[in-house]
C-alpha cells in the first residue's frame, strides 16, 4: 500500500520537481526623458545583454555579462559573484529586505520634506513610485492608483498617466514553482511594484517580456525569453572562490577564528574563562574575577553558575565591584556618560579582563549614539575573545546603518556558529520571523 500511495503521488507531481529550467534571454536597457530635466546627449543608446536564467528546486541563478550569482530561498541567501575581486559575496536576503524597507522610508520621507518646500511632482518620490522602485510596500500605505490596461498582445500598468510596467500576453509554459521563481528574478534583478509582481504571480507561465520603466530616473529594462529548456534536476555550481568577509579588518579578523573552530575549541575556550575567574577570585582580583564570569555569560548565554555562587558574597562586596555594577545599564545620557568614565577609570583595575569593561561601556556610547566608539570597543573585546557570542550580536546591532545590513546579518552568523541558543540572539529571530510574515513575498 505504501508503494502504491508513493507511486501516485508521483504521477502527479509537477515536472518541475525533478527537472530545473533553463531560460535563455535578452536584457535591454534604455532610457525616457524626464519631465523638468534636461536629457544627456547619447544617454538614449540602448544596451542590450544576453542573459543565462536557471530555475531550480528552491533558487534561481543568473549570468548577464555584467553580473551573476544565485538567490537561494532554502537557505534565504544571496550570493554575488565579484569576479574582479575573486570573492563570493553571501548576503541574508533578511539583510537585502531590511535595507529595502530602510531606503524606501528615506525616500517617502524625502518626498514629504520636498512636497512641503513645494517641490515639483517629479522630485517628491510619491509613495507609489518609490515602492516601484523597490518592488516592496510601505507600511499602511494606502491605493497605489495604478490602472491596468489591455492593449493587443501586451498587459500596461500605467500611473498619473505614465507607463510603470508592461509584459505580454503571450506566455511561456513554466510549471508554477518555475513561474513563482521567474517573478522573484523579475522582484530582486528588474523591479516592480508589489501589485504588478503578484499579478505576475498567477499567470499560467511567464510572459514571453516584461518591461520595467521608472519615470522618476528614465531608466527602462526590457526583458524578454527566448528560449527555454528543461535540464536534469542539480544544485547549482558557483567558482572557487573566497567568500567576502566583513568590512571592519579587526571584525574579519576574529570572525575568521569563529569560522575555523571547531565544536570541542569552542567548549574548551569557554571552559577557560571559568577557570580565570576562579583564578582571580581566589587571587583577591574580585574585579577582574566577576568580568570574567560574565564574560563566560556573553559567550554561552547560560546563568552564572556555581563557581560563581561559591564566591559571589566576597566578590559583590568589594568597593570596585560595587562601583562596576551601579554603572550598568543607565537609564538616560547623563547616566551612560557617567558610566563611560566610571568604566574608564576601572579599566586599569581590570587586569587582563579590561576589554570585558569595554564591552559594558560600548554599551553605553551605543545608547548616546557614539557607534564608532561602540564598534572600536566590541572589535577590540573580539580580537582578545572571538568567541563572545552577545558581542558579535551587539556589534551586527551597531554595523546595522538600516541601508546596508550585510554586515550586521554577517556577525548575526557567526554568533549563531558559537552559540545558535544564545538567549540574546532571540531578538534576531524575532526580526527575521517579523519580516517573513510581513513580507513572505521575498523569500
Amino acid at each position: 500500500m505504501c508503494r502504491l500511495i508513493v507511486a501516485a503521488a508521483l504521477l502527479v507531481l509537477p515536472s518541475f520537481a525533478v527537472a530545473n529550467v533553463e531560460i535563455t534571454g535578452r536584457l535591454t536597457t534604455s532610457s525616457i526623458a524626464i519631465e523638468g530635466a534636461e536629457k544627456i546627449k547619447g544617454d538614449d543608446k540602448p544596451e542590450t545583454r544576453d542573459v543565462h536564467l536557471t530555475l531550480g528546486a528552491r533558487w534561481f541563478q543568473w549570468d548577464d555579462g555584467n553580473s551573476r550569482g544565485v538567490y537561494d530561498f532554502g537557505k534565504r541567501m544571496a550570493i554575488f559573484v565579484d569576479s574582479e575581486k575573486h570573492l563570493l559575496n553571501e548576503q541574508s536576503l533578511y539583510a537585502l529586505l531590511s535595507g529595502r524597507l530602510a531606503e524606501l522610508d528615506n525616500r517617502l520621507m524625502i518626498g514629504k520634506v520636498l512636497k512641503a518646500g513645494g517641490g515639483t511632482q517629479a522630485a517628491m518620490m510619491p509613495a507609489t513610485i518609490a515602492e516601484h522602485q523597490l518592488a516592496v510596500r510601505a507600511q499602511g500605505s494606502g491605493r497605489s492608483g495604478i490602472e491596468r490596461t489591455t492593449v493587443t498582445g501586451e498587459r500596461r500598468y500605467v500611473w498619473q498617466k505614465k507607463e510603470l510596467f508592461a509584459y505580454s500576453t503571450d506566455l511561456v509554459p513554466l510549471p508554477a514553482g518555475g513561474r513563482d521563481l521567474y517573478v522573484q528574478y523579475v522582484r530582486y534583478m528588474i523591479g516592480a511594484h508589489p501589485e504588478i509582481l503578484a499579478d505576475l504571480q498567477k499567470l499560467d507561465g511567464a510572459p514571453k517580456w516584461v518591461r520595467h520603466t521608472d519615470p522618476a530616473f528614465g531608466s527602462v529594462q526590457r526583458f524578454e525569453i527566448v528560449a527555454t529548456k528543461e535540464t536534469p534536476d542539480a544544485s547549482y555550481a558557483l567558482p572557487a572562490m573566497e567568500k567576502t568577509s566583513l568590512q571592519n579588518p579587526a571584525a574579519a579578523a576574529a570572525a575568521a577564528v569563529v569560522v575555523r573552530s571547531t565544536a570541542q575549541s569552542r567548549a574548551e575556550a569557554t571552559a577557560s574563562l571559568i577557570t580565570q575567574a576562579n583564578a582571580a577570585a581566589e587571587g583577591g582580583k574580585p574585579l577582574e574575577a566577576i568580568l570574567g564570569y560574565l564574560e563566560h555569560n556573553l559567550a554561552t548565554g547560560g546563568m552564572l553558575g556555581d563557581d560563581f555562587k561559591r564566591h559571589r558574597d566576597r566578590l559583590v562586596a568589594d568597593e570596585n565591584v560595587k562601583v562596576f555594577l551601579a554603572s550598568l545599564a543607565p537609564q538616560n545620557a547623563e547616566a551612560a556618560k557617567a558610566a563611560i568614565a566610571t568604566l574608564t577609570r576601572l579599566a586599569p583595575l581590570a587586569g587582563p579582563k579590561a576589554y570585558v569593561l569595554g564591552i559594558f561601556r560600548a554599551d553605553s556610547e551605543t545608547n548616546l549614539g557614539n557607534r564608532e566608539a561602540a564598534v572600536d570597543l566590541f572589535t577590540a573585546a573580539l580580537k582578545e575573545n572571538p568567541f563572545l557570542t552577545g558581542v558579535w550580536k551587539d556589534l551586527g546591532d551597531a554595523l546595522d546603518t538600516g541601508y546596508d545590513a550585510a554586515d550586521s546579518w554577517r556577525c548575526y552568523e557567526v554568533a549563531r556558529i558559537i552559540a545558535p541558543t544564545h538567549n540574546l540572539l532571540t531578538d534576531i529571530a524575532r526580526r527575521e520571523a517579523a519580516l517573513a510574515k510581513e513580507h513572505p513575498e521575498f523569500f
